[in-house]
């Protein structure tokens, strides 16, 4: 009889985490299709009046919108900075966009792949994201002029100096060259260390790597009662004296030192 009422138990959980990932899957596909009216409508509208300050506003609304249904809990530590910078992170998973955004304005580089997402990759077109096409000298040249050319209209970027993601149990080398930006305009570098806490690791069903689909990813998601994620701000890095090979070899060691992982040294990062 007790084991008939267990599986019974068992049953009825599973049933209802199921209806419950299904409510989410509503409420989260009617909140994109929010996003593609405001991408497509509003935010066109506030930028040719100039309001930049109201387009952040509705961009960070939206992105916190997507928190809350994922039920993703941000943990900040450290002071975010209220001046101009290139922010630069680790990169774990699609998800590191969302929380940075929500608490941050900042033009992001992505790679050009994103514009084919469905829906979402017209969205993130029009939010100011600087795309770049991996392993083309040309066009990290552009990516440069144009992270350069915001910073200097004292707008903000951020990009992911590895260049791809990983499960974050390690940090992979960095990529110096769009650092220059940084160096042209002397503008400061905020590093930020992301991860998901998860007993002594990483959460396993934060990461996007690999060959991973962003639907079937945002599926299993869904399923998740939550998850904590970790923003760890770390000191401002000023730039003036410093090459682009130095400032990523610095920003690599302070992303490893937040995140409690070895500092392997300066031969880790990439020569370009």
């Amino acid at each position: 009889m007790f084991a008939t009422s267990s599986i019974v138990d068992r049953t009825s959980d599973a049933c209802w985490r199921e209806v419950k990932r299904t409510v989410r899957l509503v409420r989260i596909i009617a909140h994109i299709l929010v996003g593609v009216v405001l991408a497509h409508g509003l935010l066109p509208l506030l930028r040719w009046q100039r309001t930049r300050q109201n387009s952040d506003a509705l961009v960070r609304w939206w992105m916190l919108g997507v928190t809350r249904i994922l039920n993703l809990r941000l943990l900040i530590d450290g002071d975010v900075p209220k001046i101009p910078a290139l922010f630069i992170s680790n990169h774990v998973s699609w998800l590191d966009v969302i929380c940075l955004r929500s608490i941050v304005d900042v033009d992001f580089v992505a790679k050009d792949d994103v514009r084919r997402w469905p829906l979402l990759g017209g969205m993130v077109a029009r939010v100011g994201t600087i795309f770049l096409a991996r392993g083309k000298t040309d066009t990290t040249v552009l990516a440069a002029d144009r992270m350069t050319r915001s910073l200097r209209q004292q707008r903000s970027v951020l990009f992911f100096p590895e260049g791809t993601t990983t499960d974050g149990s390690v940090v992979r080398p960095f990529h110096p060259r769009l650092f220059q930006a940084a160096i042209r305009t002397e503008s400061p570098v905020q590093v930020v260390a992301v991860s998901y806490p998860h007993g002594d690791r990483n959460h396993p069903k934060a990461a996007f790597v690999g060959d991973d689909a962003l639907v079937s990813h945002l599926w299993a998601l869904l399923s998740e009662h939550g998850l904590t994620v970790k923003l760890s701000f770390c000191n401002l890095i000023c730039c003036p004296g410093q090459d682009r090979r130095a400032l990523a070899n610095l920003g690599r060691a302070n992303v490893l030192n937040a995140l409690g992982l070895n500092v392997r040294g300066h031969s880790d990062v990439i020569a370009s």
